[in-house]
């Protein structure tokens, strides 16, 4: 069966952003193999953007495979993102002008059960936070890929979604409590800059009794 497959960057503190630095000495012209997406592009073909990521995706990635500074995997990047079908959930956006893409309007939970009963590749949610927490709180996800960046931001959006404190002694957050969600690490990578790529899969809920 299709997975979906949350693929997504945060930085120490719980942040979904994309910090910015400067290539640690030594490093080639062409940026570090990147573990996230390459290994897996040619089993993907859907993608899952909420409206805002979905704009910014869309002014950014069409246009770099034309840029003269564009790196190798840029240039199959923007051609893979073009290729693929790109569905939209948002309730207020209008129309969804780049090639191969469609408004997801209803229950978005129906639309992923649909297309897990459709024949093909692995669906990846790209983003954004929000999409991701409505997401992991209905159990839709199968597999987590993160790239943790080594920054404190100390403001922005929280990648994860948390409720409340945990009310329990010590701090002890015990199996079935509410809310609760279990991935099992299937992969750790450090980076050269300091990021660590994270991959986890999805552990099955245990049925009643």
């Amino acid at each position: 069966m299709r997975k979906v497959v949350a693929m997504v960057f945060m930085t120490l503190d719980g942040v979904a952003e994309f910090p910015i630095y400067d290539p640690p000495a030594g490093t080639p012209p062409e940026e570090e193999k990147d573990p996230m997406w390459t290994p897996r592009m040619a089993a993907i073909d859907t993608l899952l953007l909420g409206r805002i990521a979905y704009e910014t995706w869309y002014g950014f990635w069409p246009a770099r495979r034309d840029q003269p500074d564009s790196n190798e995997w840029e240039k199959a990047f923007s051609l893979f993102a073009d290729r693929i079908e790109k569905l939209v959930v948002s309730r207020t956006l209008r129309t969804a002008d780049w090639t191969n893409s469609r408004i997801v309007r209803g229950d978005v939970g129906e639309e992923i059960a649909r297309l897990k009963a459709l024949p093909g590749g692995d669906i990846a949610l790209g983003g954004g936070p929000r999409l991701l927490q409505s997401f992991l709180e209905r159990g839709l996800v199968d597999e987590l890929l993160l790239e943790v960046f080594p920054s404190l931001l100390g403001r922005g959006k929280p990648l994860f979604h948390v409720v409340d404190d945990p009310d329990n002694p010590g701090d002890f957050v015990p199996p079935g409590t509410p809310g609760r969600r279990d991935f099992t690490l299937a992969e750790a990578k450090p980076l050269r800059d300091g990021t660590v790529f994270l991959h986890y899969r999805r552990v099955p809920a245990k049925s009643p009794g």
